[in-house]
Formats: structure tokens, sequence, C-alpha cells
């Protein structure tokens, strides 16, 4: 094992240096495999860690090992992002039959009665039920990014954290470090209750042990990369719940079964650290004494409820555990009642003895209006959106376990689910307590709006995807690492958070106004089950385990996730009979694509203005900045997407299409299906093969909620009558039927699939540039019959309509190597301090990017940068080395003198730095262009003739074109100088003359 050293079991030395000074930012690495399965955790082993790999990068680089823990402290979040990436770790692979899996521990049952599932009973005796729900160890990573900060002296720990379990984490604090509870300060905690953990506890845990370590505050960036953590802690608790239902529908026998012990998970670090495997929670009830039984607030002929004989029994386990029960009662009623053709009200109130809860029941469902069948789902939905109406009720016992004190609640929800997009709204709220302080409606709808369906979603946010869209903004946009290069934090990190929270807030017109109070458990405890049930009533999909996230709802609508979110499917083995047909519909399926005539798909009226919601236009405003539909479809000075722009191609002319929704000349009588097809497959409307061109083979891999919002925003855009041009193309690929073959042999109609070794924000960023971004249309090579070359020749660059498109790969010939910052700097402003700005062809692409969230742009330069193996940032010898190119081409070569007058009377104002103000300075020089170190000239060429404007990339500066005032003998004297000047290592260009002759003939053919 050359070159590692021995992991270190006592882990490592745990005396903090004094406190004082800058603070520094962590990063930690997780296991290559690491999971929990019903309450083992296992994970791939560490081996050994190479410290060496990280000793020649600049700053101050800490590796803090404990067990199988493993974080970088430096002095920047750049620098401890580019150390984990460069530490190399060796991990032993995960054994599976030598780890093993908790074995099933003994149910503790509440019945003299033996059977656990009344289906094992006298078959006879009614219809039976049976449904497993679940409930997850982290309800997601966070509301939003944000820094999470950690400062552990040597006998106090403070922790700035947005948790909404304070309990929880103050108990998994104390294991981890071994502190006393009045020694841990928690400063950041979210105001009100929450439903479930979330990922910023195991941040928070993260830094206390990097700042442990090195004795110092330490912050740590929470983003969706902990979303891996919510994967593979699954799930808190599994609850199994039976019924028999009598003739009548009303229920006989009622089972509860609480599968696992705890009821919540502690966090990452304490079984990484090897911590939790020797130091159990000191306020924990001992094992093996029984929990309190569930409680249940409805009376069955026979009921029973069981649970593990070793689960915990504090407190804050007690709280939790009703909460998860009465998701799963709630839930499983209103199937039951579904099932059997009941009002869910009426059945609940069948079986409830209790005055003071039907009392309120019926007060609540009477001021809501209840009746059943519910009419939300048929009272002003549209194409996109549907209206679902749902009930729960529950009742908690108070702090002192007494039950018939506790506090009942009803409620009665109405929400809207936009099928395309996956997002659920609450439209109305009517929720009554029958004791304790009243209710303010309005203010705990609008919470709910925040917390479950708005910016913070505690159960509806949006989980991390790869077709997820962020919200467009700013710096709080930016979920990167790389956001702190432009804003420093102040010296010490501890007083990242220092402010205290406000208890007011300013209107808009300068009014104080009070913040919104928070709010106990009991008023949000029936608030998943109730979504739930709102969820079905307006979808007809079962969601059995929370949280109900975006993409779930969509995937669900889809078909794509299934109804039941806590129980994992089963492989079967197909009949012989099925396989044959499966490959007779495959072999089918074959002929078909290479069939040359297609069926037209009917016409269809224009859809109406509003029939899609704002939501889904909005995202489908999106995909296309994200497509750059505008950039192909618009003619030079004509109406967006009305089409007439010419593609001179290797075959001949082509014009695009108009797009607007025309019924005469666009896609106005177009219906989604035939939308589709013509992106995926490139098949129009009437049949007729679409030439690739059109990117299709691209836009294929976009996801059905983004080509459905796509549709809808084209949809709701002006009509415009326009009529493109007649293509210009050669014989035989003028003849459209020809282009079956060719999508036989090149075209994968296959939507994106994700990489699931890859990070999410990997993922997203090859979804954007291999789908909806096509960057491979113009930036891969092509064959003879015009098909991108994969492989090794991916990204690997192309010439597209006059003007290189330069490889993404690492054949890029940039005289400063890309690094994942400087690529988000071009993509979102349109230059580079390092490399230049966008000009030709990429300008109106930057301008698109700019309308996207930061997050996405982020996203595409982090999957560009993994295809060029480019470091995150731009290390101080790289700078170095830029000052000493520049100062290199300071001087002019000898012997090109002609050149030399040439540029300076027509560039050295501009691209020579004389030390004096000037407006028109460029910003970049020349001698870090990667067009000059092309191994064609074709970028300088058009440049010098047609000169820099990208008017639709602000900021980044103008330069006129010469086309007029220099010949094809000038432009190439100036050319010729340029390289030797400014790319004095590279040889010199070939050919210049012929292709500055060709350049302009194609210019001006192009715009006639």
């Amino acid at each position: 094992m050359s070159g590692f050293e021995s992991r270190r079991p006592a882990g490592i030395d745990r005396r903090p240096e004094p406190l004082g000074g800058e603070g520094r930012f962590g990063v930690v690495i997780r296991p290559p495999v690491y999971r929990l399965n019903d309450g083992t955790f296992v994970c791939s082993r560490l081996q050994g860690v190479d410290r060496k790999s990280v000793a020649t990068l600049p700053g101050q680089v800490e590796v803090v090992i404990e067990d199988n823990f493993v974080g970088v402290v430096a002095t920047s979040l750049q620098a401890a992002r580019e150390a984990t990436r460069r530490l190399c770790l060796e991990w032993l692979p995960l054994d599976v039959a030598e780890n093993g899996t908790q074995q099933g521990r003994a149910l503790r049952v509440e019945s003299s009665h033996q059977s656990e599932n009344p289906a094992e009973a006298d078959a006879t005796r009614g219809r039976y039920l049976t449904r497993r729900y679940g409930w997850p160890s982290r309800m997601r990573w966070s509301d939003e990014p944000g820094w999470v900060v950690a400062d552990h002296g040597r006998d106090r720990l403070d922790i700035w954290a947005p948790t909404t379990t304070p309990a929880l984490l103050e108990r998994d604090l104390k294991s981890l470090t071994g502190l006393a509870g009045e020694a841990i300060e928690l400063h950041d905690v979210a105001s009100g209750s929450g439903i479930g953990r979330l990922c910023g506890d195991d941040a928070a845990a993260d830094a206390a042990l990097l700042s442990r370590a090195v004795g110092r505050p330490v912050a740590v960036w929470l983003d969706a990369s902990y979303a891996r953590d919510v994967e593979a802690l699954g799930q808190a608790q599994r609850i199994v719940v039976s019924v028999e239902l009598n003739a009548q529908g009303g229920i006989e026998r009622y089972r509860n079964r609480q599968e696992l012990v705890g009821c919540d998970t502690p966090v990452v670090a304490l079984w990484l650290s090897g911590v939790l495997e020797t130091r159990r929670h000191d306020d924990d009830v001992a094992a093996g004494e029984p929990a309190s039984p569930t409680f249940s607030p409805y009376v069955f002929r026979d009921q029973r409820l069981a649970a593990p004989r070793e689960a915990r029994g504090s407190h804050d386990d007690g709280r939790a555990l009703e909460w998860q029960h009465g998701f799963a009662r709630e839930s499983f009623l209103d199937e039951v009642a579904r099932e059997s053709g009941q009002d869910p009200v009426a059945l609940r109130l069948r079986h409830l003895d209790d005055l003071r809860g039907v009392d309120l029941i019926k007060s609540v469902t009477r001021r809501a209006g209840w009746s059943w069948p519910t009419k939300a789902s048929e009272e002003g939905s549209t194409a996109d959106v549907r209206r679902g109406r749902g009930f729960a009720y529950a009742q908690l016992p108070d702090r002192h376990g007494r039950v018939d004190e506790g506090v009942r609640s009803a409620w009665v929800v109405d929400i809207d689910v936009n099928r395309v997009t996956g997002d659920v709204r609450l439209t109305r709220l009517v929720v009554g307590q029958d004791s304790g302080p009243l209710v303010d409606t309005a203010q705990l709808q609008e919470a709910l709006q925040r917390r479950v369906l708005g910016v913070a979603r505690p159960l509806l946010a949006k989980e991390p995807g790869f077709d997820e869209w962020g919200e467009k903004g700013g710096d709080n946009d930016d979920s990167s690492s790389t956001q702190q290069s432009r804003r420093e934090l102040v010296a010490e990190a501890r007083n990242i958070v220092r402010e205290p929270r406000p208890t007011s807030m300013e209107s808009s017109d300068g009014e104080q106004i009070s913040a919104l109070s928070p709010l106990d458990e009991t008023d949000l405890s029936p608030g998943v089950a109730v979504i739930a049930n709102a969820l079905f009533d307006a979808t007809g999909v079962r969601f059995r385990q929370p949280p109900f996230t975006a993409s779930r709802v969509r995937q669900a609508l889809q078909g794509e996730g299934g109804t039941n979110g806590s129980e994992a499917a089963t492989e079967q083995r197909l009949p012989r009979w099925r396989w044959w047909a499966g490959a007779a519909m495959a072999t089918a399926g074959a002929a078909a694509m290479l069939w040359p005539w297609k069926s037209p798909i009917a016409p269809v009226a224009r859809p109406a203005a509003n029939l899609y919601s704002a939501e889904t236009i909005e995202r489908g405003r999106l995909v296309a900045e994200a497509g750059d539909c505008a950039v192909c479809h618009t003619a030079e000075g004509g109406i967006d997407n009305a089409g007439g722009r010419a593609f001179d191609t290797p075959f001949g002319m082509l014009y695009s299409t108009n797009i607007t929704p025309d019924e005469a000349t666009g896609i106005g009588n177009w219906s989604y299906a035939a939308f589709e097809r013509a992106m995926r497959h490139g098949i129009s409307r009437d049949g007729r093969h679409l030439y690739p061109a059109f990117p299709y083979t691209a836009f294929a891999k976009i996801s059905d909620a983004d080509m459905q919002s796509l549709y809808a925003y084209l949809m709701a855009q002006p009509a415009v009558s326009a009529q493109p041009p007649a293509n210009e193309l050669s014989f035989p690929f003028n003849v459209r039927a020809l282009l079956a073959g060719w999508n036989a042999l090149y075209h994968d109609a296959s939507p994106f699939q994700p990489d699931p070794s890859q990070s999410d924000l990997y993922n997203r960023g090859a979804y954007l540039a291999e789908g909806l971004g096509h960057c491979s249309a113009c930036h891969s090579p092509r064959n003879a019959l015009g098909a991108e070359q994969g492989g090794e020749r991916y990204l690997a660059g192309a010439l597209v309509e006059g003007w290189e498109a330069p490889p993404l790969n690492t054949l890029s010939r940039s005289p400063i190597p890309w690094s994942e910052e400087s690529l988000y700097q071009y993509l979102r402003g349109g230059e580079s301090e390092l490399h230049g700005v966008a000009s030709g062809p990429m300008a109106p692409v930057v301008a698109g990017l700019g309308e996207l969230p930061e997050s996405d742009v982020r996203a595409i330069a982090h999957y560009v940068a993994a295809q060029m193996n480019a470091p995150a940032s731009d290390a101080d010898d790289v700078r170095v080395e830029a000052q000493q190119l520049v100062a290199r081409a300071a001087t002019s070569p000898a012997g090109l003198e002609a050149g030399e007058r040439l540029f300076d009377g027509a560039c050295a104002s501009c691209h020579v730095d004389t030390g004096l103000p000037s407006f028109t300075q460029a910003k970049v020089s020349l001698a870090l262009n990667t067009n000059l170190y092309s191994e064609r000239p074709d970028n300088v060429i058009q440049s010098i003739l047609g000169g820099v404007h990208a008017t639709s990339v602000p900021g980044i500066g103008e330069m006129p074109g010469f086309a007029d005032s220099f010949s094809d003998s000038q432009v190439t004297t100036l050319v010729e100088y340029l390289r030797a000047r400014f790319a004095p290592g590279e040889p010199a260009w070939s050919g210049i003359t012929e292709r500055v002759s060709q350049i302009r003939k194609d210019d001006n053919k192009t715009h006639g």
C-alpha cells in the first residue's frame, strides 16, 4: 500500500489548539457505500489515506480522520473542495455477507391473541385490507443552501445550524463530543416544530468533529450534496396496519405493528466516527425496557398494537412516534373508506367513542362544507392542475401523558396539484381544536404554505433531481462552494451567523409587523396525513411515505414511481410466452423505426390560453432558454420563434421552422403527442422526417415534465404568421424518407438517465448539457453522414457555420487550463479573466443561460469541468503563468512590421494596456485568448471580419468588424501577426488567405 498510511483506530489527537485567529472551512468525504439496514449501520471501511496527495496544495490544508469519518479543513471553501478531489483514500469494499443486516426483534403484542395478521385468521369472517407505511430518517437535506458553523472549545460547543429538531441534535452532539448538555448551545434553531429531521443536523455534527480536530471554528456548506445522507439513512420507521371489515363496512379487527426499534435516526457522524458503537445516549431508556403502547383515538372491537421490545421510550421519541403512527393511521382509514366506498369522515365517526372528538369533527367539516364524494377535483381543474380535498384527525396526550386532557384537532384541506411539474399548492385550510389557544387559520395556512408547500417545504420540498428547476436569483440561489470566493466571510467563521433572529419584520411600505409565532407539535401533527389524503383525492395516487416531493408526485402521475412509498418492488420472472411477446414487440418496434413513411397525427385546435397554469408556463420558459429555442428559430432581425434562420450545412442550406402557435404556418394545430414525437423522434406532425440539424437527438433526453412545460410555454406565446424559405438541399439529402435509416443507425430516443455513481450536481449538469443545452451538437465532430461522434471524440471540437466550437474535453488548447470556476464565470457572465469573452454563436447561448438559475449554470460548469478534468478553481501558480504569458506578448516579433502597423492602427488602442484610463480597453489580453492557440484560424478571422457584437450579454464590450476596411491580404497579414505575437510557441497557420476568402464568401451568402 505504497504512499498510504494506515488508518488510525484511535482517531486523532482531540486536544484543540487555543481558540483564535480566522475560522476554517470544511468538507466531509462520505464512504463509497454506507447505509442503514433496519437499525444496523454498514459502510465501507477506511484502509488508508495518502496525505501527500494534498501536501502541495496552496494554503493550509488539514485532513481529519476519525475511524471512517473523513474531512478536509482549509482556509477557503474552494481549497477544501479541491483537496477532497485530490485526496487519495483507500476503502475496503463492503462485504454484505459479513456485515449482514439486523435480524428482526421480538414484538410486544398488546393482546393475548397470537395472530398478528388478520389475513391469517378465518377468511370467511370478512374482507381484509393491509397496508405498509414508512417514515423517512430525513425528510430532506434542508430548506435551502446555507452555512453550518461549529465552534468547539475545550469545554464548550456552539453550533449555528438550521435545525428543526433541536432536542434530537443536542442529544446526538452530547454523544458525539462527550460534553454535557449545558455545554452545548444551538444558536440558529428554526422557528416552529419540525415534523421530521433534516440533514442540517448531520452537517452540524460534521462541523463539530472538524472544529474539535483543528481547534478553530469551522464552516460547512449545506447543500444538495447532503441528499446522499437522505438516501443512505432510509426509513426511520415502518408501520403495518391491517383491518377486517364486516359486511356493513365497519372495522371488526384492527392491527397496528411498528417494525423498527427507534423512531428517529441519529446523525451519520455518530456511526462513521465509531462513537455510536461504544457510547449510548445517556438519557435514553435502557435497552429492553418496553415502550408505551401506541395510542389510537378510535375504538375497534378487536384491536392489537405491537412494537419492538427494545424500542426506546424517551419523551422526544414518543412524540415523534405519535406523528408517525398518526400519519399511518389517518392515511389507512382514508384508504379503508375509499376501498369500501364510504365517506372517510363517517367511517371515523363510526369508531370514535369520544364526544369531544365527535363534536369537533362535525363542527369542522360543517364549516368546511365537506361532502362525499368530494367535488374538489371537478371544480376549476385545468389540463395540468387537479384539485383535491383531504381530512385528518388527531388526539395527542398532554405533556404529562394524559390522553383525556390532550388536544383534539380536525383538519380539512384543499390543494391544487400540477400534474406536469408535480408542485402542490395549499388553497384552503379549515382547522379546529377543542382546547388550548385559538388557532389562527390564516397564519397556519401561511406557515404550511411556506414550510410544507412553499419556499421552505418540509414535506413537499424539491428533492434533488436532474430535471428540477431552482429559483432564479442572485447569490442566494448560488449553492456552489465557489460562491465564497466572491464575497469573503468575516475573519472568524463563528461570526457568520451571530445575529439573533428578528422578532418582527418590515413590510414593503415600511410598517413593522409581527413575525409568525412558533407552531407547536400538536398544531402540525395531522399535516402529513391530511395532505396525503388530499393528494389521493386529486390524483388517485396513494403516497404511503413522506416527503411528497414534486418529483415523486410527478413520477407517480406518469406511472414511474408507483403508488407505495414504503414497500419495495419485488422482481418476478416473466412467463415464457410473455418473453416471446416482448421480443416480438421489440422487433416490431425496430421495423417501425426503419419504415420511412410515418403516419400523420391529426391536427387539433390551438389550446386555450388559460389551459396551463402560470407555474407550468414559467417552467417551460426556462426549458426554452436552456434549449436556445429562439436562437435557432429566429431569423436575423426577425420575430422570436417565427423561423427563417439560415443554416449552411455540408448538404445544403436549411431554414429553421416557425414554432409559434400559428395554426397555418406554425405549430398551433399540433397536439402534445405530435410535439413530443417531433422532439424525441424527429418526426413532424404530418409524418415527415425532420433533419437532424434540429437536434432532436439531444432533445430526446428531455424529461416528460420539461417536455410538457415547453409545449405549454410555446402554445402560450403570440402566434406569428410566417412561412420560412424552402430548404435548398442537394440530392439525395433532400429525400426525407432516407432519414429513417439514419435514425436507426445514429438516434437513441431514450430519455436521460442519471448516473448513480455521480453526484446530483453532475447529473443535473449532464441533463442540461447533453439534453436541453445540446452542447455536443456544436462541440462534437460529425461523421460523413452528419452524425455526432462519441467516445473519445465526444466534445472534441467541431466547425459550425464557419466558427470553430473548441474542444470541451482534455483536448482543449486554451493557453491557461480551464477551471470549474472560470467555466462558470464564462457561462454566467460571458467572460473569464483568464480566457476571454463569448462571441459568435456562443454569445446568444450565454444570454440564454443568464435567464436560468445560477445553480443550473453551476451544474453545467461542473459537468464540463469533469469532461476536461479541470480543477475546481484557478491556483496561484496558474495566475502567475497567465501574467507571464501577458508579459511575454508585450513586444512585437521581428519581421512582421506590416502586421504590426495594421495592429497598431486598428487594434492597439483596445488590446494594448498603455496604463492610461480607457473606456474601450479590452479586459482580457489577447495572450490569453483561446482562439489564437487553436489549430485553425477561423474564429480569429470571423472576429476581425464581423467583429464582436454580444449585445445580448451586457458588460463584455464590443469590437467593430473590418470586412469593409481590410482586404483579404490585409486580414491575412494581421492574423499572421496576431498568432506570432500572442501565441509565440504555436506554429504559424497555413492557408489563411483561402480561409479568409471562403469565410467572406459564406458570410455574404448567408446574409444576402
